[in-house]
């Protein structure tokens, strides 16, 4: 080592001799002037995609803070599996960014596509020195993610002073992204329809008095009959609900008290049998429907107070959209003539609620 050391020194000592210091000095001197200073990496830099499904065609919102105090006159953006700026750049499957639109830019702004190929985009503006410490944003729109979902994709960034993305580079620095196909999470909501019917029900069907049978006494053209039942309903469905009331009227063998079918007074003395769902004083029956849901409605028809009727199969309740609990109590009235012939009358009333899904 020192026999090697000792002929460096000989020579640079023969070279001393024939140079003169000045001319050494300013040799130093040119060395230091042409030096090329180095590039910063821009700081607080991010990549958000709007979607990161394998192929589809989503928004990229590249961030950083520019550095270097030098004029900027565009952007080189380059898309490669690799991040590392001098090694060669290999463009992910399936990724396209030939369609790109620059459709948002905040910080440093006043920029425009100059050029643009499958993975790679140049923004361009007037070269401008960059003010603040601001951290500047720019969505790209209409990129085509890469299919490749096994391995991660990177966003080489470079600022330079040039306006087409040549020359030496000021800033530079990347991103990474990959692509995909997320965690799917799905439940559902199953269908409801609650319904419940009985003499006397509880608001949420929760229970009932288990009595589905009415004597009403004994027929007089001087007075009128009344009874009650109730029914409770309920649904997710979206259109709602409907309540169908079916039966014929009272009858014995083939004697009938027929029904108005369409909204009548009680008129004692008459052969009549109706229904409604509301509050009444004439007869002093029923109450109006019990809930807080207000699109749940008994129908028109069985709707106006001191008002009966019945048409077998009639909707006598309903709701156009969801409704959850109502309590409705139906009203029955009977009023017969003198000369009805003497029987049993009897009816069944089924009621059906259907849910709207």
């Amino acid at each position: 080592m020192k026999h090697h050391v000792f002929r460096y020194h000989a020579f640079f000592y023969e070279w001393r001799r024939l140079v003169s210091g000045e001319v050494i000095s300013l040799g130093l001197a040119l060395f230091l002037v042409v030096s090329p200073v180095a590039a910063l990496r821009f700081d607080q830099r991010s990549l958000t995609m709007q979607s990161s499904l394998p192929g589809v065609t989503t928004n990229y919102t590249i961030s950083f803070q520019y550095m270097s105090p030098d004029p900027v006159g565009s952007i080189d953006l380059l898309f490669c599996y690799n991040p590392i700026p001098y090694e060669a750049c290999v463009t992910p499957t399936g990724l396209d960014v030939s369609d790109a639109t620059l459709t948002n830019q905040t910080g440093e702004e006043g920029y425009s596509i100059q050029s643009k190929s499958t993975n790679h985009i140049v923004l361009t503006r007037a070269p401008t020195v960059p003010v603040g410490t601001t951290i500047s944003s720019y969505t790209l729109s209409g990129i085509k993610n890469t299919t490749d979902t096994s391995s991660a994709f990177a966003v080489r960034i470079k600022s330079l002073a040039s306006t087409n993305g040549s020359g030496p580079q000021i800033d530079f620095g990347s991103v990474r992204g990959q692509a995909t196909n997320g965690v799917m999470l799905e439940t559902q909501v199953p269908p409801m329809l609650i319904f419940c019917l009985a003499e006397e029900v509880q608001d949420n069907c929760a229970g009932t008095n288990n009595n589905y049978y009415t004597d009403m006494g004994t027929l007089s053209e001087n007075s009128t009959l009344t009874a009650n039942s109730q029914m409770a309903v309920g649904t997710n469905a979206s259109g709602g609900f409907a309540i169908t009331a079916d039966g014929t009227p009272l009858s014995a063998g083939t004697h009938v008290i027929d029904s108005p079918t369409v909204p009548t007074e009680s008129i004692p003395g008459t052969n009549q049998f109706g229904i409604n769902l509301v509050a009444n004083t004439a007869p002093a029956i029923g109450t109006n429907p019990e809930g807080d849901w207000a699109n749940a409605l008994a129908s028109p028809g069985y709707d106006q107070p001191n008002r009966y009727m019945f048409v077998p199969g009639d909707v006598v309740a309903y709701s156009p959209n969801v409704s959850l609990m109502k309590k409705f109590t139906v009203s029955y009235i009977v009023n017969a003539s003198k000369d009805l012939r003497a029987g049993v009358y009897t009816t069944t009333i089924t009621y059906i609620a259907s849910g709207r899904f």
